[in-house]
C-alpha cells in the first residue's frame, strides 16, 4: 500500500456530487490524497495527460459521454491508470458491467464516507499494480512457453487437449496449436504405448507428476517418432485436479547418435578382427619358412634361397600393414606429417604395376598402365602414395571376375595429375558409394565370389591423399565396374 501522498483525478459533472466526496476526503485529512477535478472527459483526458495521477474516479455519464464508452475510452488512453467508477447505485447494470470490463471497483454516491472512499482508492491502486505484475509475469510464460524446444500440452481430465505451443504442434505435424485443440492425448500416442500412458495417468494423479518416460509417439499423417513424457498434475486454488500438463522432448537425434555410437563399436570390432586375420596370414606363413630353415629341413640351397625370398616377401607384407596402421593412428590423432619429396608419379605407378603382376597372373586378370603424360611430377611422399595406389589396385582385383580387365591411367591437365584405377567388375551400389571412404566401413561381400571386401584402407587412403591437397572420389555403376580418381597439384 503506498504511504506517500495519492494523486487523484476527479471526472464528475455535478457540483453536489463534487462536493459531497471533497468533504468525504475531509474526514481523513486532505493530505493524504490530493483531488483535481474536471467536469468533461475530453478535459480530463487532457488532463491525464499533461499529469501524473495514481488514480482516477469516473462518472460515466457525463457532457460529453455516456456509459460504457466513457470506461472504454478513458482505460483505451490509460490502461496503467486504476480506475474507480462512481455510480448512483449499488446494484447498477452498467457499473457492475464496468468493473467486468477493467474498473478496479466503484463508489456509490449516495452511501460513501471517508475512510471508504480512502479504502476503495488504495485498494484500485493496489489491484491495478498486482494485475501489471501478473501480466508481465504471463508475458514471461507465454514468452517461455513459446520459446521452449520442446512440445508443451494441457489436458482436461479427460484427456483432451486444450491449450498447446507451436512445438508440440509441429511435432505431431499439426499447422498450427489451434488444430491440436480438442484432439485426446491417446491419439497421439502409438496403440502399443496407450497401456502405458493410461498407466502413468492415473500414476499422475496419484504422486503429481511423472518424469522422463520414453514413449512412441504419432504425427497427424501416421508417422511414428521416439519422445520423452513428462506429466505434472493441475490443480485450482482449493486444490481439486482440474487437467494435465504435459512436456514432449523430441528424442530422435539421441536415438540416432546411439545407434551410430553401437554401430561404430561393432564396426571397430570387425576392423580390430580383420586387422588380426590381415596380420596373422603372413606372420604364420614367416613363422612356417623360419622353422623349416632352423630345423634343417631344406638342404638345398635353391630351395633355402626361395623360403627366404617367400619369408622376406611375407616380412614387407607385415610391414606394409604395421605402416597402414600406424598411419591410421596419426590420423586420428591428426599427427599424420608427409615426407615429401619431388618424384616422378608415372615412375610410381609403372613400379606398382609391375610389382602387382604377380597377383593379376594368379587371379587371372588384365592389369595394364597407360600413361599419358611421360612426367607426373609432384612434391609427394613417394612411400605413402605407394601404398594408396597399390590398395586402389588390389580392391579393383577383389571385385573383378576371372578374365577381367584392370587399368591404370595417369595424366597431367591444368596443373592438375589425374590417376584413375578402373576395374569392369560388379560395381559398387550409390549408396555404398556414398558411404565408402568411411571409417571403419567394409562393403558387403560379393555373392558366391569370397570377396573380402573393401576395410580400413579406403579411409586412409583419402586422408593420405587429401593431406597432399589432392582428391579420392569413385564412380561406379553395378555389374559395370568401378573408377577411383586421385587427383593430386603438379609441380611446375
Amino acid at each position: 500500500m503506498p504511504s506517500q501522498q495519492i494523486h487523484a483525478l476527479l471526472i464528475e459533472d455535478d457540483p453536489d456530487d463534487v462536493l459531497l466526496l471533497k468533504d468525504c476526503l475531509a474526514e481523513i485529512g486532505m493530505g493524504k490524497i490530493k483531488l483535481d477535478y474536471t467536469d468533461r472527459l475530453s478535459r480530463g483526458l487532457i488532463q491525464l495527460n499533461s499529469g501524473i495521477y495514481d488514480v482516477i474516479l469516473l462518472d460515466l455519464n457525463l457532457p460529453d459521454s455516456r456509459g460504457l464508452d466513457t470506461l472504454n475510452t478513458t482505460i483505451k488512453r490509460f490502461p496503467k491508470i486504476p480506475v474507480v467508477v462512481l455510480s448512483g447505485l449499488a446494484d447498477d447494470a452498467i457499473t457492475i458491467e464496468a468493473v467486468r470490463r477493467g474498473a478496479q471497483d466503484y463508489l456509490v454516491k449516495g452511501d460513501i464516507n471517508g475512510p471508504l472512499v480512502m479504502r476503495v482508492i488504495r485498494y484500485a491502486i493496489e489491484r491495478k499494480q498486482v494485475e501489471a505484475v501478473l501480466r508481465a509475469s504471463e508475458a514471461r510464460y507465454r514468452t517461455l512457453v513459446e520459446t521452449s524446444p520442446n512440445g508443451i500440452t494441457l489436458a482436461d481430465l479427460e484427456g483432451n487437449v486444450v491449450l498447446c505451443n507451436q512445438q508440440a504442434a509441429r511435432l505431431h505435424g499439426y499447422e498450427n496449436a489451434e488444430a491440436m485443440i480438442g484432439t485426446h492425448i491417446l491419439k497421439l500416442i502409438i496403440p502399443a504405448d496407450r497401456q502405458l500412458a493410461a498407466t502413468n495417468t492415473q500414476k499422475t494423479l496419484n504422486e503429481g507428476r511423472i518424469t522422463n518416460t520414453e514413449i512412441t509417439m504419432l504425427r497427424k499423417d501416421g508417422s511414428r517418432f521416439p519422445a520423452e513424457f513428462s506429466t505434472a498434475l493441475i490443480r485450482n486454488t482449493a486444490g481439486t485436479p482440474t487437467g494435465f500438463i504435459g512436456i514432449t522432448r523430441d528424442i530422435s537425434e539421441q536415438k540416432h547418435a546411439i545407434q551410430a555410437e553401437n554401430r561404430l563399436g561393432v564396426l571397430k570390432e570387425e576392423f580390430l578382427s580383420s586387422v588380426a586375420n590381415e596380420l596373422r596370414t603372413p606372420l604364420l606363413s614367416l613363422m612356417g619358412f623360419l622353422d623349416l630353415l632352423r630345423a634343417g629341413k631344406v638342404s638345398d640351397a635353391e630351395e633355402q634361397n626361395k623360403l627366404l625370398t617367400r619369408a622376406s616377401k611375407d616380412a614387407n607384407l607385415l610391414l606394409d600393414l604395421v605402416n597402414e596402421l600406424l598411419d591410421f593412428s596419426l590420423v586420428e590423432s591428426g599427427r599424420l606429417s608427409l615426407k615429401l619429396e619431388n618424384v616422378d608419379l608415372s615412375k610410381i605407378i609403372d613400379e606398382v604395376s609391375q610389382s602387382l603382376q604377380d597377383q593379376a597372373k594368379v587371379k587371372q586378370i588384365s592389369l595394364t598402365f597407360t600413361p599419358m603424360n611421360t612426367n607426373l611430377i609432384a612434391d609427394a611422399d613417394p612411400l605413402r602414395l605407394r601404398r594408396v595406389i597399390t590398395k586402389l589396385v588390389e580392391n579393383a582385383f577383389k571385385f573383378s571376375t576371372t578374365g577381367g580387365k584392370v587399368f591404370i591411367t595417369g595424366k597431367l591437365m591444368n596443373d592438375t595429375i589425374i590417376i584413375n584405377v578402373i576395374d569392369e567388375g560388379r560395381g559398387i551400389s550409390a549408396e555404398e558409394c556414398e558411404r565408402i571412404f568411411d571409417k571403419y566401413y567394409k562393403l558387403d561381400q560379393a555373392p558366391g565370389q569370397g570377396i573380402s571386401g573393401i576395410d580400413k584402407g579406403l579411409y586412409i587412403e583419402k586422408q593420405i591423399i587429401e593431406a597432399h591437397g589432392g582428391t579420392l572420389t569413385v564412380s561406379s555403376q553395378l555389374r559395370a565396374g568401378s573408377t577411383f580418381t586421385i587427383t593430386l597439384p603438379a609441380k611446375r
